[in-house]
């Protein structure tokens, strides 16, 4: 089959992983694959637009994943040009696909623990205003505004909640989880910032909800506007009581260092889901104490991919 105005053959059902190299992306990868459904992926090692020149399996794809990013809370308020790289190398790629009349479906990985007005009520639902408090969160809204111009696309924003489990290296920035299952794994304090609640969602949850997307493409082409959905547990959860269940999961106490919080830190979060099950048919599965029990089991034998979203 032919896709118009592009002068070579797409084939269908193709979905693309920009960021396949990442927490997410590998992930996904995996999960699309065992599916059935042919993917490629997009990493730094491997761009989708090396030296300028799109690659064509990316304007082929029916449904692309966009999952990467270089920034985080913490990097977003110290290094300013890794946000501007970040939007800029989104940007490139909806212009890329300016051109492609199938209207590919452009999913987006956004956040909704830092998109929404901090003083709108809880849970979060997708109508609730959105004023961010932080840098990061302002980037992930300006990506979300570039996609929803992008006309020339089917623009699906998925707003995840805090994720965590097998698989995330505890770098700077990332998910207190794998920082605190390292601290467990050599014997160290696990270190509580602030006070504040999070709604923490497993990564096979995620992942579920992006192949969700992918079987619900036909309906969701359908929409006349940007599909905006939250992808979270839905269940807020404070710092002390994530410490209690790690000290569940790991079968032993865990001391405690308790630090101030962070002038980006949001207090509180947590999602309303109700529209991603109405939606796509998607729920969270796996409960936080079994997903932390996997998430120190896979770090002490060192499961780490190698990253690079």
């Amino acid at each position: 089959m032919k896709a118009p105005g592009t002068g070579f053959s797409r084939k269908a059902g193709t979905a693309v992983v920009v960021g396949a190299s990442g927490f997410i992306g590998s992930r996904l990868c995996r999960a699309l694959e065992s599916i059935g459904i042919r993917t490629i992926g997009f990493s730094r090692e491997k761009p989708f637009a090396p030296f300028g020149s799109v690659r064509k399996e990316l304007l082929r794809a029916d449904t692309i994943y966009y999952v990467a990013g270089s920034s985080t809370p913490a990097l977003a308020e110290e290094r300013p040009e890794l946000v501007k790289a970040d939007h800029w190398n989104l940007q490139m790629l909806l212009w890329s696909l300016i051109k492609v009349t199938h209207r590919p479906l452009v999913v987006l990985a956004s956040s909704g623990g830092t998109v929404y007005a901090p003083d709108a009520p809880q849970p979060f639902h997708e109508t609730a205003p959105t004023r961010p408090s932080s840098a990061y969160g302002a980037a992930k809204l300006a990506q979300e505004r570039a996609l929803t111009a992008a006309d020339w696309t089917v623009p699906v924003i998925l707003r995840f909640s805090n994720l965590y489990g097998a698989g995330q290296r505890p770098r700077r920035g990332y998910g207190v989880i794998a920082h605190w299952a390292k601290a467990v794994h050599e014997g160290r304090p696990a270190t509580l910032i602030g006070s504040s609640s999070r709604d923490y969602l497993h990564i096979d949850d995620a992942v579920e909800a992006l192949l969700a997307v992918h079987r619900h493409v036909a309906s969701l082409r359908a929409a006349r506007t940007p599909i905006t959905l939250n992808i979270g547990s839905g269940i807020p959860v404070s710092l002390d009581e994530l410490h209690r269940s790690f000290e569940v999961a790991a079968g032993h106490s865990i001391p405690v260092e308790r630090r101030p919080a962070r002038s980006f830190d949001r207090t509180d979060v947590c999602l309303d889901v109700t529209a991603a099950a109405e939606l796509l048919g998607w729920a969270p599965r796996v409960p936080l104490r079994e997903g932390l029990a996997q998430t120190l089991a896979a770090f002490a034998r060192r499961q780490w991919p190698i990253q690079s979203p």
